[in-house]
C-alpha cells in the first residue's frame, strides 16, 4: 500500500473543503425562503393595518403612534428586502475560476514540458483553483449568512412594530 504524496493530499484537502463550502452555499440559498416568506407576511399585515387606519384622525396621539410604528416597520421591512438582495448578489458575483482561464494555464504548462511535469503542474493548478474557489465561497457564504440573519431579524423587528400598531388600533377606532 503506497501512501499518497503531499501534493495529492493537498489537492484532495482543497477539493473537499471547496465541496463543503459549495454545499454550505446551497444550504444558505435554500434557507433564504424563510425571510422572504416573512417579508410577504409582513406586507400583508401592513396592508391590513393600513385598511383599518383612519388617517383623518392623525392629530390624535394614538393615531400618531400607530403611524410612527408603521413607518418604523416599513423601514425595517425595506432593510430586510435589501439584505435578501445582498444574499443573492453575493452568490452571483463569487464564482470559481473560469474554465477558459484554466485551459489557458494548462496550455502554458504544456509548452516544452514532458507529460509527467505537465501532470504535476496540472494537479497544482487544480489545487490552486480549488483553493481560490474555496476562499471566494467561504467569504461569500459568511457574508451571505450574515445578510440572511439580518434580514430575518429586520423582519421580526418589522412585525413587532406592526403588532404594536395593531394593539393600539382598538383605541384608535373608538369614537
Amino acid at each position: 500500500m503506497t501512501l499518497p504524496s503531499s501534493r495529492e493530499l493537498r489537492h484532495e484537502h482543497f477539493r473537499q473543503i471547496f465541496l463543503s463550502e459549495r454545499s454550505r452555499r446551497e444550504s444558505i440559498r435554500s434557507s433564504i425562503g424563510t425571510p422572504v416568506s416573512a417579508i410577504s407576511f409582513a406586507v400583508f399585515a401592513l396592508g391590513n393595518l393600513a385598511v383599518r387606519f383612519d388617517a383623518s384622525r392623525l392629530y390624535e396621539p394614538t393615531a400618531t403612534a400607530i403611524a410612527v410604528l408603521t413607518a418604523i416597520s416599513v423601514l425595517a421591512l425595506l432593510g430586510a428586502v435589501h439584505q435578501v438582495f445582498m444574499v443573492e448578489w453575493l452568490f452571483v458575483h463569487h464564482e470559481p475560476p473560469r474554465l477558459t482561464d484554466l485551459v489557458l494555464a494548462e496550455e502554458s504548462l504544456r509548452a516544452g514540458k514532458g507529460e509527467e511535469e505537465v501532470a504535476a503542474g496540472m494537479m497544482d493548478l487544480m489545487t490552486a483553483s480549488y483553493s481560490i474557489a474555496f476562499e471566494q465561497y467561504l467569504w461569500g457564504n459568511t457574508v451571505s449568512a450574515r445578510s440572511r440573519t439580518r434580514a430575518l431579524r429586520l423582519v421580526i423587528l418589522s412585525l413587532t412594530f406592526l403588532a404594536a400598531g395593531f394593539l393600539l388600533l382598538p383605541f384608535h377606532l373608538k369614537r
